[in-house]
This record gives C-alpha cells, sequence and structure tokens, in this order.
C-alpha cells in the first residue's frame, strides 16, 4: 500500500509540474522554466533619474569647475541616448551655512542657477530646458568665492531637506549623488564655520589615527594626528547612508540611489594640485576624500580623481554606473542563472559586462550594459527556471 500510495503521490506532483509550467507564472516547486516581462520606461525601471550635483565653490576650484563643464557632455550622452526622463540640480559645499546654528541664511541651501550676473533662472534642469548644455554650465561654475570650509555631505543634505528646493528629488525614481571637491567632508553641527583660519588642522581632523595621519601634506603625521585625538569627530559616514536610505525608502542591494566623487584620491595627486599653474602656484591646502571614496563604496558608486587631465572618463563612467543600477529588473523569485535568457523587442540579447546583460545575485536582479540598455518603450522579457525550493 505505502508504494501505491506513493506512485499516486507523485502522479499528482507531476500532473501539477505539466499543467503550470506553460503558464509563464513560474513553478512553486522550482522546476520549470517561468518568464517575467517588463517594459523600459525611459532609462529607469520607474522611468526617472534625478541627479544633484555638490561642486565645491572654494577659492582653489576655478580649473577644477571648467573641467567639469567642458566634460559634461561625457555625462550627458547615456541620457540623450536612453531618452531619459531627468532632472539635475546644482548646490555647493557651503550650503551647510543655511543651518541656524551657522549663519542661518535659507537661501544658501536653493539650488544653484550661476552665480553674479551669469545665472540662467533654472534651477532643476529638465530634459526640456532649452540650451540645456549653457544651462548646465552656468549653474555648475559655483564661483570660488564660497567657503574653504567644505562640507558636502550635510551641504547635500540641507539643499535636499530645504523647502526652496520642494518637489526635486521624485518617490519613483533612481537618485544619483555627484561630488565634485579638493577637500574632504568634515560635516559636524559641533565645530564652527569659518574657523579653518583660526586652526587649520583641528579643521582637518577625523579623530581617527590612520585617517588623519594621511589627512593633508600641510598637517598629517604625528602632531597632527595627537592634536586632533581628543577633538569632536565628524558625522559618520553611516549617518549619511542612513539619511539617504530613509530619503529613498531604499536599503543594501535595492538602493535605489549611488554617490560618486571626483576627489583627491591619493598624496601625489594632493601635491600636484597644491602647486598647479592654473591656480598661480598658491600652496593650496587639498585633503585627500577618504570619507567621500567610503560613501562611494558603500552605495556603488564611481570615484575619480580631480588631477586627471581630462573629467571625461570619470564623468562617463560615473554615468554608465548610473545607466546600469536604474535599468535594475528585479526577478521574483531566485533562478539558475545558467538557465536565464533575456530577450528585448524580441531580440536575444547575449550576458556581457560591455554590451549586453549581467546577473545581479545581491539584489536579484538582471541589469543592462552599454548599447544593450533597453531604450524607452522597449518589451522585456526574462526566462529561466527557478531554483528548487530548500536546494
Amino acid at each position: 500500500m505505502c508504494m501505491r500510495g506513493n506512485t499516486v503521490w507523485l502522479t499528482l506532483v507531476l500532473t501539477v509540474l505539466i499543467l503550470t509550467a506553460g503558464c509563464g507564472k513560474g513553478v512553486q516547486f522550482g522546476i520549470g522554466q517561468t518568464s517575467q516581462s517588463f517594459t523600459q520606461n525611459g532609462g529607469s525601471v520607474n522611468g526617472n533619474i534625478d541627479v544633484l550635483w555638490v561642486v565645491d565653490n572654494s577659492s582653489s576650484m576655478a580649473p577644477l569647475q571648467a573641467n567639469l563643464t567642458s566634460n559634461f557632455n561625457s555625462f550627458f550622452a547615456n541620457f540623450q541616448a536612453q531618452n531619459s526622463d531627468f532632472r539635475m540640480a546644482v548646490t555647493t559645499t557651503d550650503a551647510y551655512k543655511s543651518e541656524a546654528n551657522f549663519l542661518n541664511m535659507p537661501s544658501m541651501a536653493q539650488f544653484s542657477d550661476g552665480v553674479g550676473n551669469n545665472r540662467s533662472g533654472v534651477f532643476v534642469i529638465l530634459p526640456t530646458t532649452p540650451n540645456i548644455d549653457n544651462v548646465f554650465v552656468t549653474n555648475a561654475t559655483t564661483g570660488i568665492a564660497g567657503s574653504g570650509d567644505e562640507r558636502a555631505f550635510s551641504s547635500m543634505r540641507d539643499a535636499l531637506n530645504s523647502p526652496l528646493n520642494a518637489g526635486f528629488l521624485r518617490s519613483n525614481s533612481f537618485f544619483a549623488i555627484i561630488i565634485l571637491s579638493d577637500e574632504d567632508d568634515f560635516s559636524s553641527p559641533t565645530r564652527a564655520e569659518g574657523s579653518w583660519g583660526n586652526n587649520a588642522a583641528l579643521d582637518h581632523c577625523y579623530v581617527d589615527p590612520t585617517m588623519d595621519g594621511n589627512s593633508t601634506t600641510a598637517y598629517s603625521g604625528p602632531n597632527h594626528v595627537s592634536t586632533c585625538a581628543n577633538q569632536n569627530p565628524p558625522d559618520t559616514v553611516q549617518s549619511y547612508i542612513n539619511y539617504l536610505d530613509t530619503l529613498t525608502q531604499s536599503t543594501g542591494a535595492s538602493r535605489r540611489y549611488n554617490v560618486s566623487t571626483i576627489s583627491v584620491l591619493d598624496s601625489a595627486c594632493q601635491l600636484t594640485h597644491s602647486q598647479d599653474p592654473s591656480n598661480n602656484n598658491s600652496g593650496f591646502v587639498s585633503v585627500i576624500g577618504q570619507r567621500y571614496v567610503q560613501l562611494s563604496q558603500a552605495t556603488n558608486g564611481v570615484t575619480g580623481s580631480i588631477c586627471d587631465a581630462s573629467y571625461a572618463n570619470a564623468l562617463a563612467n560615473i554615468s554608465n554606473q548610473i545607466t546600469v543600477l536604474s535599468t535594475q529588473f528585479y526577478l521574483d523569485r531566485i533562478p539558475n542563472i545558467s538557465t536565464i535568457s533575456v530577450v528585448v523587442n524580441g531580440k536575444i540579447i547575449s550576458q556581457s559586462a560591455t554590451n549586453g546583460w549581467t546577473y545581479n545575485s545581491q539584489s536579484n536582479a538582471i541589469q543592462f550594459h552599454g548599447a544593450a540598455t533597453p531604450p524607452k518603450g522597449a518589451q522585456v522579457m526574462v526566462n529561466f527556471t527557478p531554483v528548487a525550493i530548500g536546494s
């Protein structure tokens, strides 16, 4: 009787599997192929990409701002090719001075539309913005009259929290933050703004022996480490990750944001920048972007060097990463990777990290790369055999 009972049970299971395998809804037992279909909505799964540039406006930044604006098309090309629905805005590294415990000037947190008499009148750039390249150049040329006490992280937060910029970040967008600065972030509500000229060493305290030892050409070494030992540390990098997680309602492998930076990556660049002839060899102090790198690495961002002769490659890499992360198609069950096939508008797409698709096991999603990125309105079909439950 036991053998007969097992035979009946197996027959019932096989019958269910045969009937469900062709319905395209997947198989609960993980045997047989399933399919998921998606529509590409203009550059991201949700159809929206919002970009905030945080541009250092201190006295050493003129050539760096020029390098950014002259290579903007290297960043923008992907957005144009994908017909993306985007928003772009610019803020500065001293927008934090809008806070009540600093200068208490709310207008300093408003997005930039240029400086002085050179203003675009456009605070948020859209795909329909006339003369879009010129508008970005104007907005991102933030000038060099800003504070030498750079606090990119808190400035980013204050700009995003400002009522003057309400409506910029959409609830269903992929959000990209891009920071350009020659000094690391030392955001802190407990250190007075403008203390740079009084005690620059204290201005650049990580209160971490390793990081303080690497901090700046002018203040690195044992004396700086001991001087910083009892100071208040800057806000933690994790606190800004937590802020962005909450702001975007996303976390971990499914984050719908990233932070990229173009900053000082090593001591060689640090020295080169301080002796830059385009800055009249004025001996500017620069700070290796250790916290910038930490935030970028934690959020799948890209890092580039301010010492590159051209920012074209860095900007292209940043743009490509935004495209990859914003075109993730999340699967509803775990696939047997070898069985995945991807079809876009009826055409089979190859598995390739250059011009094709890859599978991201952390987010359980299909990502597209290069020329294979589906255009707006494309129909995407992902076929795969799910992994059996318990395997």
